[in-house]
């Protein structure tokens, strides 16, 4: 962006130097009071304002395609962006009327001293030892549609919970964890004007700087790029050192609260080693993105597994409006991190829409609001699915008894070997422990059959 006093100085000294260029937005500020800036009218006024009626009704009724038909108790305004106070909010209603399957939680604080909230959903909700999906959004305080989104996915869980047999088995056998806004500061500092340099505010709202520059004039700026603060390859490609650029690293990774709230919740006794999904909602660009991103061609070993359900979860997204994503090997930030110090299965980091050559794209028009969380949805379930499929063994209570091992549990392993000295003496049993134990009450959702081999050495 540039002010509109050296938009004429730039196009001379472009055109002098034969560089062809384009205005893509002509004036940033305009737009923003557009699309943000006055009060949202309600939808008959809007019909009512409108220009061609026929356009009207055919996103009228694309609309209420989009509206669940199962109300969640907890009341809020999908149509439209929220604060932070309002969300937490509608978080704490929820943990009200769905004491059985959602509880607040709080990973850590602000540097501005706000609590960063999320919500958990299972069932029983103070079961422990079930396999965790991590979901967090708004990272970067502009992208306020990916925190809409994380939003929506809540809403989708909770009022579909005994009504849709898949999502309700999702919340019988996995615990999700959903915190919607990691920013809140950012996201509340880039709600607070019209203008372009705080509506497109990217960072935290950490400690301010203040420095001499090379023409000698004090310049202070303030804030880290949280999403280039973990440490996975820190201070590398993509980031900057210096303070005032928007990719600011840090003084040295988890130099910020908001990001050590992620790294101590995720390696704490409650989470490590159980969660199999971290995804991390963004905007925009419309790609799925999987690790590593710190050079190119570099993967995780289980990389096929990755591409193969990214593959799927894009294919659904675009089945649901046509909606193209692109499935990439790139990026960096605490996806990586995820994949590589807490050893989480399917790590994916979502760009939404619209598509990167929108150059709009911080600016989501409210009325793509709604079919943007169903679409990002959609593909979400797919990798919920994979999870669903690869840890019915895993999530069996099961244990192992010989004469000559002792009891063995495999709760957490899908294939376990063993010797036996005698093997014809060797006599196999199978027993439930608990109501979601293999041949126990109710165990058939979470378990498709159970393998037992044994042969002789």
């Amino acid at each position: 962006m540039l002010q509109s006093s050296m938009i004429h100085s730039l196009a001379n000294f472009l055109k002098q130097n034969n560089i062809t260029f384009e205005i893509i937005i002509n004036d940033v500020e305009k737009l923003i009071y557009e699309r943000e800036g006055q009060p949202r009218k309600s939808n008959s006024q809007n019909y009512a304002t409108a220009t061609a009626f026929n356009s009207i009704m055919e996103s009228f009724m694309k609309r209420q395609k989009d509206v669940n038909l199962i109300e969640n108790k907890a009341k809020y305004d999908f149509g439209d962006y929220h604060s932070y106070d309002t969300i937490i909010s509608w978080l704490n209603e929820i943990e009200h009327f769905y004491p059985n399957i959602a509880e607040v939680f709080t990973i850590g604080q602000t540097y501005e001293g706000r609590n960063i909230k999320g919500i958990k959903i299972g069932n029983p909700i103070d079961k422990t030892n079930k396999r965790i999906i991590w979901i967090d959004a708004g990272i970067h305080a502009r992208e306020w549609a990916s925190i809409h989104t994380a939003l929506y996915f809540i809403d989708q869980l909770i009022s579909q919970y005994g009504f849709d047999s898949q999502i309700t088995s999702y919340i019988d056998t996995l615990n999700f964890y959903i915190v919607p806004v990691v920013n809140p500061d950012g996201y509340e500092y880039s709600r607070s004007d019209l203008r372009p340099r705080t509506r497109f505010w990217r960072k935290n709202r950490g400690k301010k700087v203040c420095f001499k520059d090379r023409w000698h004039r004090e310049r202070c700026c303030n804030g880290v790029d949280l999403n280039r603060n973990f440490d996975f390859y820190w201070g590398e490609t993509g980031s900057s050192s210096h303070i005032c650029s928007e990719t600011y690293h840090g003084s040295a990774p988890f130099s910020e609260p908001e990001t050590r709230a992620i790294r101590d919740k995720l390696l704490s006794a409650e989470m490590f080693g159980k969660v199999d999904a971290f995804i991390t909602l963004h905007t925009y660009s419309q790609m799925w993105i999987y690790p590593f991103g710190h050079q190119r061609r570099s993967f995780p070993k289980d990389v096929k597994d990755l591409e193969k359900v990214g593959k799927k979860a894009v294919k659904a997204v675009e089945n649901l409006y046509g909606t193209k994503f692109r499935l990439d090997p790139s990026s960096g930030g605490s996806d990586d991190w995820a994949k590589s110090k807490a050893g989480v299965k399917f790590v994916y980091l979502l760009e939404l829409r619209p598509g990167e050559n929108d150059f709009d794209g911080f600016l989501l028009d409210r009325r793509q609001l709604i079919p943007t969380g169903r679409e990002t949805w959609a593909g979400v379930r797919v990798v919920i699915d994979a999870i669903m499929r690869s840890k019915k063994v895993r999530s069996a209570n099961l244990f192992l008894k010989s004469d000559y091992n002792g009891t063995k549990d495999i709760t957490r392993i899908s294939t376990f070997h063993f010797s036996l000295q005698h093997p014809k003496k060797f006599v196999t049993t199978v027993s439930p422990l608990m109501k979601t134990s293999i041949d126990a009450v109710k165990s058939q959702s979470l378990m498709e059959y159970a393998q037992i081999f044994h042969r002789g050495v």
